[in-house]
């Protein structure tokens, strides 16, 4: 059981393949803010039995590849030695609460601390109440993004990571991977902005749109430092148009498109209600307005 409560701490909640990689690097770059040096860090889904992220062999394969870093990025060796007690922290156990504190216990000087992992948007009402009791004035953010784009993106994602090309894949494939329970879970914004909305205060939650975010990139960084509560400067962000995390490039069959888009639909119509907007790329590619029809938007 957690005996401390962690400070000035936000965390990412997902959703996948919407650019939370991007909003990491962004936030590292930050004197003030520190952003753990694995970003998923997978607490959460891990003790809810949803993953395995944290197991030995995962962990230690990450530990060696921080010790590669370690040895060859010259350019990078202070930063990369001043890890080193977060490191231990992190292949510490056993694996409960405070463990998982102490990964925000090695943060320098900077005042704000957190991490980003995509999979906490599935761990339900119960998850997100675990990191309330654990960091009760936490921040938390929640990016969304066309639920076609998304789930592409995460096809493409999962062909490179099984060896897959996807060019080279029938639509009767595609269709199959897409029924996978993880990929409508990973999508399913609705349930996650409810159990949000019950979960914290409105002042706590920041929720946005990809589109929104790549966009204004400046803009989106100037909200994101506000809601955490960090100075904002242009200057601490030098690499806003470079893209992180690349999955494999293929055009998106029509026949995909057509599928995916009656998958969505529903899920872009329960968005638009709660939130009173989506974007007008949603709103294009799902032949909706813009502006909300019913409904009361919800928190952030």
């Amino acid at each position: 059981m957690a005996t401390t409560v962690i400070e000035n701490y936000f965390v990412g909640i997902g959703a996948q393949k919407s650019g939370t990689t991007w909003l990491a690097k962004m936030l590292a770059s930050h004197p003030d803010i520190f952003v753990t040096p694995v970003k998923e860090i997978h607490y959460f889904d891990h003790i809810a039995g949803l993953t395995e992220h944290l197991s030995d062999r995962k962990r230690r394969s990450r530990h060696r590849k921080y010790f590669q870093r370690l040895l060859t990025q010259w350019s990078r060796l202070g930063e990369h030695r001043a890890q080193r007690p977060w490191w231990r922290a992190y292949m510490s156990s056993p694996i409960d609460d405070r463990w998982y504190q102490s990964l925000f216990q090695h943060r320098g000087k900077c005042r704000f601390a957190g991490e980003i992992t995509p999979e906490y948007a599935i761990i339900g009402r119960a998850g997100l109440e675990h990191i309330r009791r654990l960091a009760p004035e936490a921040r938390v953010i929640f990016i969304m993004r066309n639920p076609v784009d998304r789930m592409w993106s995460q096809v493409l994602h999962q062909c490179r990571s099984r060896g897959l090309d996807a060019t080279r894949q029938t639509t009767d494939a595609i269709v199959a991977m897409l029924a996978e329970p993880r990929f409508a879970e990973l999508g399913d914004y609705a349930t996650t902005l409810d159990d949000m909305n019950a979960v914290f205060r409105r002042d706590q939650t920041l929720i946005m749109f990809y589109e929104d975010m790549h966009t204004d990139r400046l803009a989106a960084l100037r909200d994101v430092c506000r809601f955490i509560g960090a100075d904002f400067q242009e200057r601490y962000f030098n690499e806003l148009g470079r893209r992180f995390n690349r999955s494999q490039q293929a055009a998106l069959p029509q026949p995909v498109r057509d599928h995916l888009q009656a998958m969505c639909r529903a899920q872009v119509e329960a968005v638009q209600q709660r939130l009173g907007r989506i974007p007008p790329q949603w709103a294009a590619e799902f032949g909706l307005s813009v502006a909300r029809r019913s409904g009361t938007p919800a928190a952030g």
